[in-house]
């Protein structure tokens, strides 16, 4: 009789360890994608970043030419909301930073990307 009664109080035992466990791979595999997606954004908003960069420091370009080629690209690939794009340009460099965020994949997790690019700007030079 006190076997019986050990047994009947380990019923459900294993079901809630198996909650815990398929509850602890869930949330480890919501982390892995949520890496994967930003690392996603982050490939998006460096290629945003690099087309307004070519485009700002162009012979003939300005700094509202690489935005508007920023937002291009980051419209055709469309994977960040409530982007952002700024391109400066100077006599010497141009620099463009890119801002988005990132689709929340995990609760109270929110993943924002941000990237900054510098280079020169093209001079023309006389052949001597």
């Amino acid at each position: 009789m006190h076997r019986a009664r050990r047994i009947r109080d380990e019923r459900g035992a294993l079901s809630i360890e198996f909650l815990l466990v398929i509850s602890a791979l869930m949330l480890v595999f919501l982390v892995m994608l949520q890496y994967a997606v930003k690392a996603h954004a982050h490939r998006v908003a460096e290629a945003a970043a690099e087309e307004a960069l070519a485009s700002a420091s162009a012979y003939d370009g300005s700094a509202a030419s690489g935005e508007q080629a920023g937002n291009h690209t980051l419209s055709d690939l469309g994977t960040l909301s409530n982007t952002t794009v700024v391109v400066t340009r100077s006599g010497t460099t141009a620099s463009a930073t890119v801002t988005g965020d990132v689709e929340q994949l995990v609760p109270f997790l929110p993943v924002h990307v941000t990237v900054r690019i510098e280079g020169p700007v093209e001079q023309f030079v006389e052949s001597p």
